[in-house]
């Protein structure tokens, strides 16, 4: 390891288990003082919270790849997995209550809202790696793979969007149709008026590198904006997406650049050819896709070794997508990590 890679890197989850009853009668009496739109399948149906153990080998994939990573924390609403073994010295759970600072946010069924307050957790690095349950690692990894340096996250983006730029800040566009794509809308759009500068390209959906004290400056200079969406409990159009906000701002103030990392879209032959293959190090598996498609996204990860995988579950996705998952997952990762009992 370089010097200049020579800092503490943690990571933080956030999970939650959508099945429990205790969880699901929170939410439930939460939802009664909101209307229509927080009551869509979209918002807060019961697979927008489904458990499907990704966990497990999401953190069977860190043990096996990261030797580096000094930290684990999980953060959950009063919950713990079944199966974890949270005796683990470098692992810690991290309740709501411990992070969010204002008892009338809570509880919060708002993963823009949760993700607002992670840089909050008590001995958190400075620089760390948030991850979403569903994020894998593919491949023996470093922290160079994540960090330039000690003070410079990698900010992983799909490729420019769009040469028509006044078009990703019309409120009217045909793209912000969900309100994920609302909340990056919304991250976009600020930076534009702050600063006037379009941000043109989109974060790939994986592991996200940040800064904690570039997540600080954010927070005091946008202070309205995160208490707008601290406040909103179930997700909302006027919810701002603290990732995205995070690396438009750091594109826009020259603290860092966009880093393009194209995908492998399935399984290709023409792929084992070194230039074609060049920099691809990402695989994203929707499991809305048919089983097929799937197969085929699953056998390119086990071909080309990408240093992050997706695998996506959302609203109306069918069982037999969810197994296919599961199967590859097991053949994956076989071997348990030390944070399963």
């Amino acid at each position: 390891m370089s010097n200049k890679h020579n800092f503490p890197v943690d990571i933080v989850y956030t999970w939650v288990n959508g099945s429990d009853n205790n969880w699901t009668s929170k939410k439930n009496h939460t939802l009664k003082k909101y209307n229509s739109i927080h009551k869509s399948n979209e918002v807060s149906g019961k697979e927008r919270f489904k458990d499907n153990d990704e966990l497990k080998f999401s953190l069977r994939s860190i043990y096996k790849f990261c030797p580096w990573v000094r930290k684990i924390f999980i953060v959950t609403d009063d919950q713990k997995p079944s199966w974890l073994n949270s005796n683990k010295s470098n692992l810690e759970i991290i309740d709501h209550k411990d992070i969010f600072d204002n008892d009338n946010h809570l509880p919060t069924f708002n993963s823009n809202a949760i993700e607002m307050r992670l840089h909050h957790i008590n001995g958190l690095s400075n620089n760390f790696l948030s991850f979403n349950d569903d994020f894998f690692i593919g491949r023996s990894c470093k922290k160079e793979d994540f960090f330039h340096d000690s003070n410079t996250p990698k900010i992983f983006t799909s490729k420019k969007k769009s040469d028509n730029l006044i078009e990703l800040i019309n409120p009217n566009s045909s793209e912000i149709n969900n309100p994920h794509r609302k909340a990056v809308f919304n991250s976009r759009k600020l930076i534009y008026d702050k600063y006037g500068i379009i941000i043109n390209y989109d974060l790939i959906h994986s592991i996200k590198s940040l800064n904690k004290n570039v997540l600080l400056k954010i927070e005091k200079e946008f202070n309205n904006i995160f208490n707008q969406t601290l406040n909103n409990q179930f997700r909302d159009n006027t919810d701002t997406w603290i990732m995205s906000l995070y690396a438009f701002y750091s594109i826009a103030n020259k603290i860092n650049t966009p880093y393009y990392v194209p995908p492998y879209r399935k399984n290709f032959l023409r792929y084992k050819i070194p230039i074609i293959r060049r920099k691809r190090d990402y695989v994203f598996i929707p499991l809305y896709l048919s089983d097929k498609k799937i197969i085929s996204k699953f056998n390119a990860v086990i071909n080309y070794k990408p240093l992050t995988f997706c695998v996506n579950d959302s609203p109306g996705v069918k069982e037999s997508a969810r197994k296919i998952s599961a199967k590859y997952l097991k053949e994956m990762f076989p071997s348990k990590s030390i944070y399963e009992k």
